[in-house]
C-alpha cells in the first residue's frame, strides 16, 4: 500500500485556517466533500465520528503531526488527505506541542486490515524527521504530492 493510493490530491490543504482542534477536522472533511469522496448528507457523522475518536485518546502523536482517522459506514473506499498548519494547533498532542501536519484517514466499516496498513504506512512516513521537514516545507499542493510520491518510491 502507497500513501497516494488513499491521500486524495484534490483535498489536499496547503494551509489550513481552522485555530482548534473540532474546526481543523471539520475543513480536512469538507476538503474530502469537496472533492467528491464524501456526501454532504455524511459530513457531520463522519466529523461526530472523528471527535469520538478524538475522545478515547487524542491522535496528535508528537513531533508536530495528527493522525485523526475513523471507520464509518457512509466510506465505501480508504481514503484521507493532508493537511498543514503554518503556525500550527494545539490539538492536545502527547507531547504537548503544536500540530503542523494533519493526515485524515476515513475507512469502511469492515476494512480492519486496510485500515490498519494505511496508519501504518502514515506512521512509517511520519517517523522520518526529512519526511516531516520536506512536507511543512513543501511549495504549494504540487510540492506536497511530489514529496507523498517520493515516500512512495513513484519516479516524480
Amino acid at each position: 500500500m502507497k500513501l497516494t493510493d488513499f491521500i486524495v490530491s484534490e483535498a489536499i490543504i496547503t494551509d489550513i485556517k481552522a485555530t482548534e482542534k473540532e474546526a481543523v477536522i471539520k475543513e480536512m472533511v469538507c476538503a474530502l466533500r469537496d472533492a467528491e469522496k464524501i456526501g454532504d448528507e455524511d459530513v457531520v457523522k463522519v466529523i461526530e465520528s472523528l471527535m469520538k475518536r478524538e475522545e478515547l485518546g487524542s491522535t496528535g502523536i508528537g513531533k508536530g503531526v495528527a493522525v485523526p482517522h475513523t471507520k464509518h459506514e457512509s466510506i465505501k473506499n480508504i481514503i484521507g488527505t493532508v493537511a498543514r498548519s503554518a503556525k500550527g494547533v494545539d490539538f492536545n498532542a502527547l507531547d504537548g506541542e503544536p500540530v503542523y501536519l494533519f493526515f485524515l484517514l476515513l475507512s469502511p466499516i469492515d476494512s480492519t486490515g486496510t485500515h490498519l496498513a494505511a496508519l501504518e504506512k502514515i506512521s512509517t512516513a511520519i517517523r522520518d524527521n526529512d519526511f516531516r521537514r520536506f512536507m511543512r516545507e513543501a511549495e504549494g499542493k504540487k510540492g506536497m504530492i511530489d514529496t507523498l510520491k517520493e515516500v512512495d518510491g513513484i519516479q516524480v
